[in-house]
Formats: C-alpha cells, sequence, structure tokens
C-alpha cells in the first residue's frame, strides 16, 4: 500500500544553511510506492529564502514548496506544517540539518515495521570548526546531537529514552498528530527568546497516553554546530532555557535542592582534577536548576496577574 509523506523544514533566516538542508532531501532515495512532497514553512524570514526554496524546487525529483508562517516560534511552523500537509506521515528536519541520502526512508522503515506512532532519528555533530577540548561528548546533548559510539555501545532498548528524542530528526503519523494533539506553543524557540522543551514535552505525552515512540538509528542526519555554539555562555543560556520549560510544562521534575547540591559538589570536583569538560556539564545541571525555578517563579507572577484582573 502506498503511503504519503510530507518532509517538513521549519526556517527563520537561515538561507545559506537551508540551501544544503534541501539538497540534502532532494537527494533522498525513497521507495517508489512513496508519495513525497518538502514543505518549507518560512517563519517570517527577511533573506533570501524564498530565492533558495525556489532555486533548488526547480530540479529537484521531489516537490518543494514554501509556505508562510506570520506567528513567529518553531512550534508555530511545526504545527503549521500538520495545517498544511496531508499526508499519512509528517517528518521534521532542522534547517541547519544535512540528511543522509536513506534518512527519510530508515525513518518511514523504523515507522512502520515496528508499528510507532512517532519515531526520532540519530542526530550527529557537524562541527564548522574544530570543537575546543573540554566540548566532549557528555556535553553533546546539550546541542542535541548524539554521541554514536555511545549509542552503539548499548543495548538497542537502552536508546529507547527521551534524552535521544530530539525535533532535528524525527517522523510523526498523522493520526498520532490526531490523537495525542500538536507542539505546544507557549514553548518553543520564539526570536531571541529561547525557551525550549516543546518536543520532548510532546513525546512525553505520546508515551504517557499509551502511544508508541521509538529511536530510529540508522535515520542519520547531520546537525550543523557553528562556532557561536562552542560556547559555555550558549550552553548555559540553552539549560536555563530548558529548565524554565520544563516548570511550564509542569509534571514532576528532578530539581530539588539535593539535584543542586549534587552538581555543586561534582563540579568543584572535577575542576580540582581539571577535568573541564565535566566541570562544565555540572555547571550546565546547575543552570538548568536555576532555569526550571525561574520558570516556576513565572508561572506565580502571571497566576497572580491573572487573579487580579
Amino acid at each position: 500500500m502506498a503511503n504519503s509523506l510530507t518532509i517538513a523544514i521549519p526556517t527563520h533566516n537561515r538561507a545559506a544553511a537551508l540551501a544544503a538542508t534541501l539538497e540534502s532531501v532532494a537527494a533522498q532515495r525513497l521507495p517508489t510506492d512513496v508519495d513525497a512532497e518538502c514543505l518549507v514553512i518560512d517563519n517570517v524570514s527577511t533573506d533570501d529564502t524564498a530565492a533558495v526554496v525556489e532555486r533548488i524546487g526547480t530540479s529537484a525529483p521531489i516537490r518543494m514548496r514554501r509556505v508562510l508562517e506570520s506567528r513567529l516560534g518553531s512550534s508555530c511552523a511545526r504545527n503549521r506544517a500538520f495545517n498544511e500537509s496531508r499526508a499519512d506521515f509528517i517528518f521534521f528536519i532542522d534547517d541547519d540539518a544535512i540528511a543522509e541520502p536513506d534518512w527519510a526512508a530508515e525513518l518511514l522503515a523504523a515507522l512502520e515495521s515496528r508499528n510507532l506512532d512517532a519515531a526520532c532519528g540519530m542526530v550527529l555533530p557537524r562541527w564548522l570548526r574544530e570543537p575546543p577540548e573540554w566540548l566532549g561528548p557528555s556535553l553533546w546533548v546539550k546541542l542535541a546531537v548524539h554521541d554514536r559510539s555511545a549509542i552503539e555501545r548499548e543495548a538497542p532498548q537502552d536508546a529507547e529514552v527521551l534524552a535521544n528524542y530530539f525535533s532535528a530528526n524525527m517522523g510523526i503519523r498523522r493520526a498520532a498528530v490526531e490523537r495525542f494533539g500538536r507542539f505546544r506553543e507557549d514553548l518553543g524557540v520564539v526570536g531571541g527568546n529561547p525557551i525550549s522543551g516543546e518536543d520532548t514535552e510532546l513525546y512525553a505525552r505520546i508515551i504517557a497516553a499509551g502511544g508508541r515512540m521509538g529511536f530510529a538509528p540508522r535515520a542519520i542526519v547531520h546537525h550543523m554546530i557553528p562556532p557561536a555554539r562552542m560556547n559555555p555562555v550558549y550552553l548555559l543560556r540553552k539549560s536555563f532555557a530548558y529548565g524554565i520549560g520544563s516548570a511550564i510544562t509542569g509534571g514532576r521534575s528532578h530539581n530539588h535542592l539535593d539535584k543542586l547540591v549534587r552538581n555543586l559538589i561534582r563540579m568543584m570536583a572535577a575542576a580540582i582534577r581539571n577535568d573541564r569538560e565535566r566541570a562544565l556539564y555540572h555547571l550546565v545541571e546547575c543552570a538548568n536548576y536555576f532555569g526550571y525555578w525561574r520558570g516556576r517563579m513565572m508561572l506565580r507572577q502571571n497566576g497572580a496577574a491573572t487573579s487580579r484582573t
């Protein structure tokens, strides 16, 4: 039975990186019975995104089209893709990621063979310059990329965890969107506000409602990591923002005082032995803790403001 597929790429002012992403989508080796399109959700771009889509789409073997989403934000853009697509499956790839030629076929195979509602694939780092020595594999999760060698050393079932599910490489059935809902639009990167966690919240919601979520290690994309992200300040801000997002999401949290104390002790121990990677890792975990409680404070303030109106 033929399947229909939409490969969705939300984008905002990244025309140069988007070109490489589109070229990798155009080079996908899909089964002959898959009816596929590429949908670019232009989230208020002011660069030459439109020209890039038109240029590559003219000669691409897969249909490419661009739609404008005027509401700024990654969740709004992704949800617009759900509105626009009529396909059985919707795959997402970031506008600064490059898919391997069999990426979509492998992700589709994982969804179908395992009867999954949603799946995420492997996201490998493509460093745009040599990373500093302190930026070791334990910190890669903060950049939403995987340590492939570590995953391959594990039993396959051990990779089936929320920490391995990144929206830069995900696929979901349309039926699952209708059953479990969409990305929360009060979460997700919006302009200069990096509050995140919208993808993790959706995956956790699917699992909690009895859905089937899985990891597809053979579906591989390469996420471009620019020098600006190889910076301790970037990692601290990102982790703080993720903490805010986890507070807004609600539910149980590991951000209790014992986490802060534990990470402070481990950070000092790593600093004493001059292990910069682990020292920064535990500092970043502290930033996540403070972000969470900042988010809790924001919720209380919003609740108080609402009660006064």
